[in-house]
């Protein structure tokens, strides 16, 4: 770079003075749908939550598959590593009322279905889920409060209970 009598050397780019009629021409150019959670028209959400809900059916299926025992349990007590729960109905497998989880994964999915998030596994103390276990790890940590986008906990056992590998319901109290 050379200086010049006191010439300032050029700037590579445009002007500064170009950027706000970029910004005004941007805001000028046909809108395309947003992608986001719930901005699509109505009958494609319906169809993307349809969708979305055959593959939370296949996800059951595939993780009941996986699983050595499914339970529905109150988690008593939490900590960083491992969890507490106390057993309320035995759906696959068979044990005591109580027993030690541990998360087998630490991710916490976000998306705009309910599938993406179908294998997370975070756990809140006094809470109640569907655990999916293999080997004493939480594969699953199916909420028991649905919302209107998910499988229903009857449709969810329904699903679990159609992999033909799973034994009678065994209550425990």
């Amino acid at each position: 770079m050379r200086r010049d009598a006191g010439c300032m050397p050029r700037r590579r780019g445009a002007p500064r003075a170009y950027w706000p009629c970029v910004l005004v021409a941007l805001l000028w150019l046909p809108q395309v749908p947003a992608l986001a959670c719930g901005s699509l028209p109505a009958d494609m959400q319906r169809r993307l939550v349809a969708g979305d809900l055959r593959q939370q059916q296949a996800l059951a299926a595939a993780l009941a598959a996986e699983a050595d025992a499914i339970v529905i349990a109150d988690v008593v007590a939490l900590t960083p590593d491992d969890a507490r729960v106390h057993v309320r109905q035995w759906i696959k497998g068979a044990g005591g009322a109580a027993l030690q989880v541990a998360p087998a994964n630490r991710l916490d999915a976000i998306g705009c279905l309910p599938s993406a998030e179908f294998r997370n596994v975070a756990l809140r103390s006094g809470e109640a889920y569907l655990l999916y276990l293999a080997g004493g790890s939480v594969l699953r940590a199916g909420h028991l409060r649905r919302g209107p986008q998910e499988l229903t906990l009857e449709q969810e056992l329904a699903q679990v209970r159609g992999a033909k590998v799973l034994p009678a319901t065994t209550e425990v109290r």
